[in-house]
């Protein structure tokens, strides 16, 4: 009897696989397209990616990830969204799952937000099965639908389904990481939904059916067991399964980590022989295999000139750098833990300095930057990078409460005041921490600033919301000694 289509077989589960022929071409398209993007081209950027995403579909960190920051640039710069025209022209629904799924990226290009076009993105990526792709959009549609109140039972539906479908895949295929990871976002969705629309009952009857899938998977994870473990039948399909096991025998890794150094040596500027070696260099958080792929990222850059290869040097040597200040907070040794701030926050000013001059249209990192130089005293600075970033909806909250910290440091306790009311506003939340931590720091300006009835009433919101809060009721008792 033949399989129903909806079966797994290899054949309908397989991920897509693509040449390193064609990814060579694709990147091509990619660096062109990180050129126009550094130079405001915004536009032409995006045809650029998405032309070299036609070669290589499932290039998430290579074209997906800077398709999107180009899209919220000119989206902040005054791009206009696509028209009735470019819709009808660039079916999301044709035939072609990979050409639909290239006409959603290139209309998500132009309008990021909308969530249609990132729904066909994700549908049309599983299609292909570009499976990193579709579990990067998936995760750009949650963050759409997170946040706007108008998100529908029908959107979250079609969300949920596309990510249990890619934990099923990913389990059938006996990747039990990349499968934890769709049904952890799937319980993240269905979770969404509930809060959303607490009448409908469909998300109780998802969430124990996905809660128990995602159950039985993570176990198989935790064990170190998975299906391509049982049926690898070949040292070449045992070296696939184990180079994505988070968990690894040193004399095993050390035999992987040989092979892709030789495979590297042979082809040492193809990006895939690059990323391999790297990848497994610092799998186990070693200094000096993460040191030996510091070298290997930095060579790569001053051989290619992509900056994205120097972008991951710089990360690990972040990495490190806050591994040693973990240690030295669990030494409880605190000249350590100071030593170790100070040179991780050094790295990182001259980091983000150098990032935020090369991709100035990108205010992520702008907003990292501003923190740095707001930890480093240098509020001048600071100021008008945390101005900038404020243009970034997802970060609005926290850039105005940096912004309201760094005039309380300067004694603007006016400008402070507004800063801060502007960004609880924004958060609309009272009890996490970043909604607490917001009113803590209003409250110090209106103390600062003279307003003691102000003052008190901020602590005593925060009061009910955590009576344990930092120094909270110390203050408040402060001021009502004053009266």
């Amino acid at each position: 009897m033949a399989k129903k289509p909806t079966e797994p077989t290899p054949e309908n589960i397989a991920r897509l696989v693509t040449s390193d022929a064609d990814k060579a071409k694709a990147e091509k398209w990619f660096t062109r397209a990180r050129d126009l993007g550094a130079k405001r081209q915004f536009d032409y950027a995006i045809e650029y990616y998405v032309n070299g995403l036609e070669f290589w579909p499932d290039a998430v960190e290579e074209a997906c990830k800077a398709l999107h920051g180009c899209a919220v640039a000119r989206k902040q710069t005054g791009g206009k969204k696509p028209g009735l025209k470019d819709t009808m022209t660039r079916s999301i629904n044709d035939k072609d799952p990979k050409k639909a799924f290239l006409n959603a990226l290139w209309l998500f290009g132009k309008d990021p937000d909308n969530a249609a076009f990132v729904e066909a993105v994700t549908k049309n990526a599983g299609k292909v099965r570009a499976e990193d792709a579709g579990f990067w959009a998936a995760g750009m549609f949650h963050k759409v639908l997170d946040s706007t109140s108008k998100a529908t039972a029908k959107q979250l539906q079609s969300l949920v389904t596309l990510l249990e479908e890619l934990g099923d895949r990913a389990a059938a295929r006996g990747e039990t990481e990349f499968g934890v990871e769709a049904y952890r976002v799937a319980v993240e969705v269905v979770s969404l939904w509930r809060r959303r629309l607490p009448k409908d009952q469909n998300p109780e009857t998802l969430l124990k059916h996905i809660s128990t899938k995602l159950t039985i998977l993570k176990g198989a994870y935790e064990k170190g067991d998975s299906f391509r473990e049982s049926v690898a039948d070949s040292e070449g399909q045992r070296d696939l399964h184990d180079k994505h096991r988070s968990v690894q025998g040193d004399d095993r890794m050390d035999q992987l980590i040989e092979r892709a150094e030789a495979e590297f040596r042979e082809d040492s500027d193809t990006p895939t022989s690059i990323k391999a070696y790297v990848e497994l260099l610092t799998k186990r958080e070693r200094d000096d295999d993460e040191t030996k792929a510091i070298g290997v990222l930095t060579g790569a850059f001053e051989r290619l000139g992509d900056y994205r290869w120097k972008q991951s040097a710089d990360d690990l040597r972040m990495k490190q750098l806050v591994r040693k200040v973990r240690a030295a907070a669990k030494s409880g040794d605190a000249e350590s833990v100071k030593k170790a701030r100070i040179a991780l926050l050094r790295v990182e000013l001259a980091i983000y300095e150098e990032r935020a001059e090369k991709y100035p249209t990108d205010l992520k990192l702008k907003f990292e930057l501003g923190i740095r130089q707001f930890n480093a005293g240098r509020f001048d600075e600071a100021i008008p990078m945390l101005q900038a970033a404020r243009a970034d909806l997802k970060n609005r909250a926290a850039c105005g409460m940096y912004l309201g910290r760094c005039f309380f440091r300067k004694n603007y306790q006016e400008q402070a005041i507004s800063a801060l009311q502007d960004a609880i506003s924004t958060h609309g939340k009272n009890d996490d921490d970043l909604g607490k931590n917001m009113h803590y720091w209003l409250a110090r300006a209106q103390e600062g600033g003279g307003d003691f009835a102000g003052a008190k009433k901020t602590y005593g919101d925060i009061l009910q919301a955590d009576y344990n809060f930092r120094d909270v009721r110390a203050r408040l008792d402060g001021l009502q000694v004053q009266e």
